[in-house]
Order: C-alpha cells, then structure tokens, then sequence
C-alpha cells in the first residue's frame, strides 16, 4: 500500500467479544483505556467511547484508527459493532488482522485481575450452628 494512498477509510466490523469487554473495562476503570497490546509488542491501543487508536512506539505513527460506531445498527450484544476504520500507516497490516484478537486477551485479563469481590455472608462471632450462644469449655 504505497503511503501517499493514505489515510484509507473502510467499512469494517469489530469483534462483539472485544468491544463488549472494552465497554466493561471503561466502566470500571474509565473513558480512556490504553494498553499494549500483547504478542504484537511496540503497539500501543487507545480507547474512548467514540475511537480506537493502534499507535506503533518504532515508527512514532498511528497505524489504526476505528470510528463512527454504530451501537444502534446491532441486535443482539454477541453481534459485532460496524465502524469505519482508517488505515494511517502502510505498516498497518502486520497488526491489521490480530489487534482485535490481541486486544481481546488483554482485556479478558485486565478484567480477571480487577474481578469485583463475590457477594459473601456476614456471621455473627462467635457463631454456633443451631443459633444458641456459645458455650465455655
């Protein structure tokens, strides 16, 4: 893709698992995500409610850029979210078919780590099982 054919904007689908999880992610941690993205390394993704961005640490260039998401266009959550994506750098497709996958192993994991608390029981103490009070031995 010679670089003077550059930006190129194009009708594209993100993976319903991936933008759920970023949603979530937002939700518990704030608007602005940003991460490496792993096995694909010097790659760095920023995340808002309105644009994804895939920039490259070597190259001091943004290689991606995913907007104009329409929430509205799916109908049912495990369906993918239609966007335009922007392909900025020609160094774009050797992360073009594996940020989403990448981006997804991160979050998943992101989100493992940060899991909030399960909902557990309070026991009075000293506590006995048929409700009487304790006795001294």
């Amino acid at each position: 893709m010679p670089e003077d054919a550059l930006p190129l904007t194009r009708p594209v689908e993100i993976p319903a698992e991936c933008f759920n999880l970023s949603r979530l992610a937002q939700r518990r941690f704030g608007p602005t995500l940003q991460f490496w993205l792993p096995g694909l390394p010097g790659n760095l993704v920023s995340v808002t409610a309105t644009e994804w961005r895939c920039w490259n640490r070597q190259l001091h260039a943004d290689l991606l850029s995913w907007g104009s998401f329409e929430m509205g266009a799916r109908r049912a959550l495990d369906d993918p979210i239609a966007c335009e994506m922007t392909v900025h750098h020609s160094y774009s497709r050797t992360v073009l078919h594996r940020v989403h996958d990448s981006a997804t192993i991160y979050l998943r994991k992101l989100l493992e780590r940060h899991r909030p608390a399960e909902r557990g029981r309070l026991l009075s103490w000293p506590h006995t099982t048929d409700g009487a009070p304790p006795t001294k031995t």
